[in-house]
């Protein structure tokens, strides 16, 4: 009977050592997942410079999100008609954030390679290290890639290199320096400015962001009182304007807050009416947007 005790114990002893090891492999591996310390999810302006004459090609506008993996993504897309998802491109001319000519947004077409399925997702991984890999799929057969280092602390909060083998964003191919910035503004706030074309029309919105979701109410000088629904895509906003006096000037609407212009940052608004459609009498067109108006935070 001894003996029979003595096995039962060394039994129930191992038993106990097997369920350690199992919490402790189970530890293990919460603690892979519990290392990435570095936070991606949530809006993201990419602005992406050519490191050889400072001008600003592109910015990649996106919502992302990661799990506690490290693993990154964010379904994107975009249609003849501009943006539709939580990731798409944004031009700005003039090669300064600070005094941009015009802004453009990105459009089913856009890519420069002849053809585009539409997509813009980006999936991606940050690791242990805060090193980070982000990979566009920029219309289907182009693939636009991103490596570089997080800091949540650090102003910016992303530095890093973005790769297009095959002409990224139009650019040609080659490497270009990317600065990752969570929005300043989340869009919430006062903004007055003039229309583009009539410097005599003022108009004036205020904007409330709801996790993403935007509304608004505002006026116009000439074309009267108007509400803002839409959403918001890091620092980028597509909306609805429903005019209540003007009705045949009602219609969707696209902006971009850039922290630079001004000094609170401003909304630039444009429309886009499409590549082969001339911007009405007075309006700057940069490839089919038509400028609308700079808006500055009140």
């Amino acid at each position: 009977m001894k003996s029979l005790g003595f096995r039962v114990s060394v039994c129930w002893l191992g038993l106990v050592l097997l369920a350690i090891l199992e919490i402790g492999c189970g530890a293990l591996g919460g603690g892979k997942s519990s290392a990435i310390n570095g936070y991606m999810t949530g809006a993201w302006d990419f602005i992406v410079t050519n490191p050889n004459n400072g001008h600003i090609p592109f910015i990649i506008e996106a919502n992302l999100n990661q799990d506690h993996k490290g693993n990154i993504s964010s379904t994107g897309s975009v249609t003849a008609n501009g943006p539709a998802g939580n990731a798409f491109d944004l031009f700005i001319f003039g090669g300064s954030l600070s005094t941009p000519e015009g802004i453009a947004v990105d459009y089913l077409g856009y890519t420069c390679n002849g053809a585009d399925t539409g997509d813009r997702s980006i999936t991606g991984s940050v690791n242990s290290s805060n090193q980070v890999t982000l990979t566009q799929n920029d219309g289907g057969t182009l693939l636009m890639t991103i490596t570089g280092t997080l800091d949540n602390s650090a102003m910016p909060p992303f530095t890093g290199t973005l790769t297009a083998a095959t002409g990224g964003a139009c650019e040609g191919p080659g490497s270009f320096s990317v600065i990752g910035l969570y929005p300043a503004s989340v869009f919430t706030g006062t903004y007055a400015g003039t229309s583009a074309a009539d410097p005599t029309e003022t108009i004036s919105v205020s904007i409330t962001n709801t996790s993403g979701a935007l509304t608004g109410t505002g006026t116009d000088s000439k074309l009267g009182s108007f509400t803002m629904t839409g959403n918001a895509v890091g620092d980028a906003l597509s909306a609805t304007l429903t005019y209540a006096t003007s009705p045949a000037s009602s219609g969707p609407v696209y902006g971009y807050f850039d922290q630079q212009l001004g000094g609170g940052g401003s909304i630039v608004l444009i429309s886009f009416n499409g590549v082969n459609t001339p911007c009405p009498a007075g309006i700057g067109s940069y490839n089919g947007s038509c400028q609308l108006a700079t808006l500055a935070r009140q």
